[in-house]
């Protein structure tokens, strides 16, 4: 049975983070599907206040004895991913005025859920000039679009499910359709009203173009001649996300459809694999593709601006 996504928050979070977020996961679920239980717990920056939504969530999850253990691991700050790490986060970013955030889907195989946490969505409340609530928006929309990617593959085991959806470690469809889908839903839905946003945020072409600029110099400056097939977390991270999105699009634009992801890639990506679902979706080979954008990479930027839609 299709769920729209369960958020919690923090006690010292706004109402305009609550609000912000809760229309973001709803526009996500109404845009991308709804994919069975999804919560998004969100992080500020008190401590206590944390601590209480930890304990929330360990006693909706755990008892006896693995509620403790459940408390040890969420509140270790050493630990990656733990629901305290985010906390601070959010609580450095004000600390240092350096605006700063992070979210991601942190499993919930184990409990059916998909299970997402995000530090503090501080653009919500317009905490720092030149980054508006869209930003956080797009954050929210990102990270929903991976319970689409993972959730056609979510029953399988974790080797099998990783090889599908991050053939090798790459991570460039995972996180480079993640980023373009949150980017073009969002600046569709605020050129066609859907979405009202106070500040303009320039337009799509705007950002694609800052992407190709921050891809190519991360490239240059942290791992020279890598290609999209060789980005990973562990090599040339920025580049995965940026470049990624351009490859995606790039995709969309040559099958000239937008919803080609929802509709053909990730719904047959379980049953023929990356390879398979990627040649249907697409009409071509990875390694065809992969020679193609390598080519596209060289053209001067106006040419390339060309296939992102002129929103």
């Amino acid at each position: 049975m299709p769920f729209y996504p369960n958020a919690f928050f923090a006690s010292d979070l706004s109402d305009n983070v609550i609000n912000g977020v809760n229309l973001a996961l709803k526009t996500a679920a109404d845009e991308f599907g709804k994919y069975g239980p999804v919560e998004y717990w969100v992080l500020g920056t008190d401590k206590q206040a944390a601590l209480d939504l930890i304990n929330k969530f360990c006693e909706r999850y755990y008892y006896g004895p693995m509620l403790p253990y459940c408390n040890s691991i969420e509140t270790d700050e050493t630990r990656e991913h733990s629901m305290i790490a985010y906390q601070k986060i959010g609580e450095n970013a004000i600390l240092n005025n350096r605006p700063m955030g992070s979210a991601g889907h942190n499993g919930g195989f184990g409990r059916g859920i998909h299970n997402l946490t995000s530090s503090y969505p501080f653009n919500f409340d317009n905490l720092f000039e030149g980054h508006p609530p869209q930003e956080d928006f797009k954050t929210v929309l990102h990270e929903y679009f991976h319970v689409v990617q993972i959730s056609s593959v979510y029953n399988l085991e974790r080797e099998e499910r990783e090889s599908k959806i991050k053939p090798g470690g790459t991570i460039w469809m995972m996180e480079g359709a993640a980023e373009y889908m949150a980017n073009y839903t969002l600046f569709k839905l605020i050129d066609n009203g859907t979405i009202d946003f106070e500040k303009s945020w320039g337009t799509l072409r705007e950002k694609m173009q800052n992407k190709m600029n921050n891809g190519k110099l991360n490239i240059e400056e942290n791992c020279p001649n890598s290609k999209l097939n060789e980005f990973t977390y562990q090599s040339c991270n920025s580049a995965g996300y940026d470049l990624g999105s351009w490859g995606v699009a790039y995709l969309i634009n040559k099958v000239n459809n937008q919803n080609i992801l929802l509709d053909t890639f990730y719904p047959n990506l379980k049953e023929l694999g990356f390879e398979g679902a990627f040649n249907l979706a697409f009409g071509f080979t990875t390694e065809e593709f992969y020679e193609e954008f390598e080519e596209f990479l060289q053209l001067p930027i106006e040419q390339q601006l060309e296939i992102i839609p002129d929103i």
